[in-house]
């Protein structure tokens, strides 16, 4: 695309931002990209090709987590300008939205690194575009079955995709079956993340674990700890471009299965040449993203109850989240569950999530809410061999939940919210907190 076609394009793309956001309807993290990728299908390629160093990141869950740990710490890095798609638009016209909003007036681009969070059927859509240096893939669970299909399809788009861009180094999750082999027969150099065995086995994949080889180079995490206050301790050893030893690591984000996200996130920071010391204080000092275990409070006069916000989109993310909320005392949890097209129309993953892990928990109180709260409470019926002290609440209004929680709860006490998608958009909302503030 010629450079001046840009110009008159971005402006539409920065006008309609500024009106979606002064309407109260939208933060444009959306549809420009989708109206620009419609009728200048180009200007994807012409914006790209500005970048330096692209890293995309994708898989069924943890890309928010991980390119938020990796832009942390890059953030740290000195001459490093960094572009990400901070809202989750992970789809192409979320991506297109974000490099529109960052460009200048002139459709130039002043960065140095892109980090990409890239939705997995996206992946083979603009992969050739992107060609990143860096592909990562954090995990391979079903998700969203009236959105996917089966797993063999979505494991088959991210290796399509992989195909596309043979001089990517890919970082993949070692442990997981279907990423680990997504690389047999591509020329691409590949790195593996595990956990010891100890604590992989303990992690849901479908297949048996996969046992990385000698001639696989990668990262391992052993001598992990959750902390009472839901931090992670562990250490890291293995082989990338050279040995990696790191005896001491902390990451604010909850369980074993964010340990690989920061592994990931420090394999990606050693390959884009980052110091040992910038990466663990990159990760020790990041803020988990939006609904992946931040805490939110709420305030009225002098009473402050604090919120736990963990996601949970399929049965993996919430059986794992459920098993961290077995040591937490007087355990007070909303489930928010809804149907809405980004969370997948089909509910019946609830069935297959592993809510018997709640008998091991010290349960105060749960609340049920969102337009599949009734789905919900059966749920429960049927996994909870002794019922709460206090009975079930089912509020369908996600509003008069957080109201009744707030009341509910005792000043300076932490409820945990397990919502969906977007249970967790409009939860955040009615905290005051809006897609973009990350």
């Amino acid at each position: 695309m010629n450079q001046l076609l840009l110009i008159p394009i971005v402006a539409f793309a920065k006008l309609l931002t500024w009106v979606l956001k002064l309407s109260g309807r939208g933060s444009g993290t959306a549809l420009p990209g989708y109206l620009v990728g419609k009728y200048f299908p180009s200007a994807l390629g012409a914006l790209v090709s500005q970048i330096p160093i692209i890293v995309a990141i994708t898989g069924t869950n943890g890309k928010t987590t991980t390119q938020t740990m990796l832009s942390a710490t890059l953030s740290r890095v000195p001459g490093v300008k960094m572009l990400r798609n901070k809202a989750g638009a992970n789809l192409s016209q979320g991506i297109l939205s974000e490099l529109l909003k960052q460009s200048n007036v002139w459709g130039r681009l002043d960065v140095t690194h892109a980090i990409l969070e890239v939705e997995e059927a996206t992946l083979p859509r603009i992969a050739a575009l992107l060609q990143p240096q860096i592909i990562a893939v954090t995990n391979l669970y079903r998700d969203q079955l009236d959105a996917y299909g089966e797993i063999d399809r979505t494991e088959k788009l991210i290796r399509d995709g992989i195909a596309q861009c043979p001089q990517a180094v890919v970082v993949v999750n070692g442990d997981d079956p279907r990423t680990a082999r997504l690389t047999n027969g591509l020329g691409n150099r590949t790195y593996f993340m595990s956990l010891a065995a100890d604590y992989a086995k303990f992690l849901p994949y479908e297949g048996a674990l996969h046992q990385r080889q000698p001639q696989e180079a990668g990262l391992e995490a052993s001598q992990i700890r959750i902390n009472p206050d839901l931090t992670t301790d562990f250490a890291i050893h293995g082989t990338l471009a050279e040995a990696v030893e790191m005896p001491q690591v902390r990451t604010a984000s909850p369980g074993f299965f964010h340990v690989y996200n920061a592994l990931m996130a420090i394999a990606m920071a050693k390959l884009l040449g980052v110091a040992d010391d910038t990466a663990l204080t990159g990760l020790q000092t990041f803020k988990p993203a939006f609904g992946r275990g931040e805490i939110l409070t709420k305030q009225v006069g002098a009473k402050q109850v604090h919120y736990r916000l963990l996601l949970v989109k399929n049965p993996a993310s919430f059986s794992l989240s459920l098993e961290l909320l077995k040591a937490i005392p007087a355990l007070k949890l909303v489930l928010a569950i809804n149907d809405n097209t980004a969370d997948g129309k089909d509910v019946s993953w609830l069935w297959d999530s592993e809510l018997e892990r709640l008998n091991q928990a010290q349960i105060d109180w749960i609340l049920c809410t969102g337009i599949r709260a009734k789905d919900m409470a059966v749920r429960l019926k049927y996994a909870l061999d002794t019922p709460p002290p206090e009975p079930i609440l089912t509020l369908e209004p996600i509003r008069e939940a957080l109201a009744r929680s707030f009341d509910t709860a005792a000043a300076g006490e932490t409820i945990f919210v397990m919502p969906t998608y977007t249970a967790m958009l409009e939860f955040r909302k009615l905290m005051g907190k809006t897609l973009d503030i990350v």
